[in-house]
């Protein structure tokens, strides 16, 4: 196995070492350690997988700041898809994503 420097994360060219650096820039303490010990309980195969998505989410995401990427989604109630770049300007948008189960 390789150590902590040389491993990458799945298609990620970040090594594990770097990538823990930028969650220790970019989280704060006690949100750190609450992702450490959520990551450590799982199996190593499903703990890979979570590091590499969240490695891909922290550096392939829009910067804070910066203006989103455009898209489409369909209305709940119906009619035509709504496009994030028609409301640019007019109102603040606010995407939420959850399980209401």
């Amino acid at each position: 196995m390789l150590g902590a420097r040389e491993s990458t994360l799945g298609g990620s060219n970040m090594t594990q070492e770097s990538f823990m650096d930028l969650l220790r820039k970019n989280l704060s303490e006690k949100d750190f350690g609450r992702m450490m010990a959520f990551t450590a309980g799982m199996q190593p195969e499903r703990r890979a997988v979570m590091l590499k998505f969240i490695a891909e989410r922290e550096t392939l995401a829009p910067a804070v700041g910066t203006e989103a990427p455009d898209f489409k989604l369909p209305r709940l109630g119906g009619g035509g898809p709504v496009q994030l770049s028609s409301l640019r300007g007019q109102k603040p948008v606010a995407l939420i994503f959850g399980s209401y189960t």
